[in-house]
């Protein structure tokens, strides 16, 4: 198979489904020290990439999850490109960390009963 018609077949078959995205629903910056010209070549390399995925996966139910896969997807590769990716916010719960002030100097250790043997 001709390495032209290896990337449109998957293409060509998927044109008729209506739960296709046409491109990613995130905003994705360039990472640190990262041109221009490197972000686009990223850019379009991981829309395929995505595109290949969202082909390879079981028809998804909706457009919203179509979307999804294909998202997941995008931004894992340009994460792993190094490009600077939002964080969803149902990731981050619970990763506050609370701050106590640490104790003052010369503070005696506290006197902890015996324990019984």
């Amino acid at each position: 198979m001709s390495p032209i018609l290896r990337y449109l077949l998957p293409t060509l078959l998927l044109a008729g489904c209506s739960t296709l995205p046409t491109g990613p629903d995130i905003l994705v910056l360039p990472g640190t020290g990262k041109s221009n010209g490197q972000f686009r070549d990223d850019d379009g390399n991981c829309r395929q990439l995505a595109q290949q995925q969202l082909a390879s996966s079981p028809a998804p139910d909706s457009i919203e999850e179509g979307q999804q896969i294909y998202d997941i997807s995008y931004m894992q590769c340009m994460y792993g490109k190094g490009h600077r990716v939002p964080i969803p916010r149902e990731l981050t719960y619970g990763m506050k960390q609370e701050w106590h002030a640490p104790p003052p100097p010369n503070l005696p250790a506290p006197n902890l009963p015996a324990s019984a043997p």
